[in-house]
């Protein structure tokens, strides 16, 4: 686990001093270049199961906070971070147990319109059983309301060591 949070945080630390690099190109601009949001999301695993239902599929509440700076008008770069609320197994010949799972992933976002974007990006899901990298593909949707506030609608795939997990979340965000 202390490996795969060293990689972190170089990766993070690479792609956001190349961000600054490119930032000063944008350096006259007064758009708002940083954003914040707050969400509520459910996971869909399918291959997860409880310890006292042998029925496969689960569903987990979770929170995410996403950060993400703006690069241009059309690419960002971010962290989403999301802390699943709930308890699942993965039944394997030795079973994975899910207690509580911090997914921490670095995406880069393009965006179709100022509304619409995709992103995607690898990262880690840290748990205390066992930690694994993981691949993060989603879309989000932006409802725009007064003075840089905004609804995020999202939708993404998460692409972990031998299993996958679907996730919608809804949330709040600012940009400054």
């Amino acid at each position: 686990m202390k490996s795969e949070l060293t990689s972190l945080l170089l990766l993070l630390t690479i792609l956001f001093h190349g961000a600054q690099a490119q930032e000063s190109d944008l350096a006259n601009s007064e758009e708002e270049k940083n954003i914040f949001s707050l969400a509520l999301a459910y996971t869909f695993i399918p291959a997860a199961t409880t310890q006292d239902n042998i029925q496969e599929g689960h569903f987990v509440p979770g929170i995410g906070l996403d950060y993400f700076r703006r690069i241009n008008p059309q690419f960002e770069l971010g962290i989403m971070a999301d802390i699943e609320l709930g308890s699942y197994l993965i039944p394997r010949n030795n079973d994975l147990i899910r207690d509580k799972a911090l997914v921490i992933a670095l995406v880069g976002s393009y965006a179709f319109s100022e509304s619409w974007a995709i992103f995607l990006g690898p990262g880690f899901e840290l748990e205390r059983h066992h930690s694994f990298p993981i691949f993060r593909l989603g879309t989000e949707y932006l409802f725009t309301l007064p003075n840089a506030h905004f609804i995020p609608l999202g939708i993404f795939y998460d692409a972990k060591e031998g299993y996958d997990a679907w996730s919608i979340c809804l949330g709040y965000g600012i940009r400054f």
